[in-house]
């Protein structure tokens, strides 16, 4: 399952087998069950973690104690308190399992300890924070300037395994939206569809 990891890693650079060996050594295996928590608010996030199959949720309080879903993370991708990870700092979100999961980990110091011997490390995870910068900035866009309506459409989209794995509560919560809403558009859409 491992080698899900160096896949992924190879859409974007370049990697030996001897180079991807090396890199796989850094990296340890983690099983979390349902509900475990993997980061919690105000913790400093020393750990990357790449999820190998099972789903994350990232969530933060806001100033009157409501949870805020800003993140999904699903097979094959990574996730961090990117803030708390990069400044080693408390980190203002937690990540829980939304259903039971097999994650790669690996800590702060051994990924700047990799990037220093490994090039295509480096390289992935320049291409990665750019491309998580890039998705942040669309999402702002995305709740600032769309209707739930075409947020909806938009996450239906680009994600729709969402819609099979995650609770209506944390889609809502992820659109901005009640759950009413939430449930109402669906309704909607669903309408619009057949006719």
């Amino acid at each position: 399952m491992t080698s899900e990891l160096i896949d992924t890693i190879r859409r974007d650079v370049a990697v030996t087998d001897e180079e991807a060996g090396y890199i796989l050594s850094y990296f340890r295996e983690q099983q979390y069950k349902r509900h475990a928590v993997l980061l919690r608010a105000g913790e400093v996030a020393h750990e990357v973690f790449f999820v190998l199959q099972g789903a994350l949720h990232q969530f933060y309080l806001d100033e009157d104690g409501n949870e805020r879903t800003c993140n999904f993370t699903f097979e094959r991708e990574f996730v961090t308190d990117l803030e708390s990870f990069s400044y080693q700092t408390q980190s203002p979100s937690s990540i829980k399992a939304l259903e039971t999961s097999h994650c790669l980990t690996i800590r702060c110091v051994e990924l700047v300890d990799l990037m220093k011997s490994s090039p295509a490390m480096a390289e992935f995870f320049r291409i990665l924070v750019e491309r998580i910068a890039a998705k942040s900035i669309k999402r702002t866009k995305s709740l600032l300037s769309f209707s739930p309506e075409k947020q909806f459409l938009e996450l239906l989209e680009t994600a729709p395994e969402i819609f099979q794995r995650v609770p209506q509560r944390y889609i809502a919560q992820y659109l901005g939206i009640a759950p009413e809403s939430l449930s109402r558009i669906k309704k909607r859409m669903m309408t619009t569809t057949k006719s």
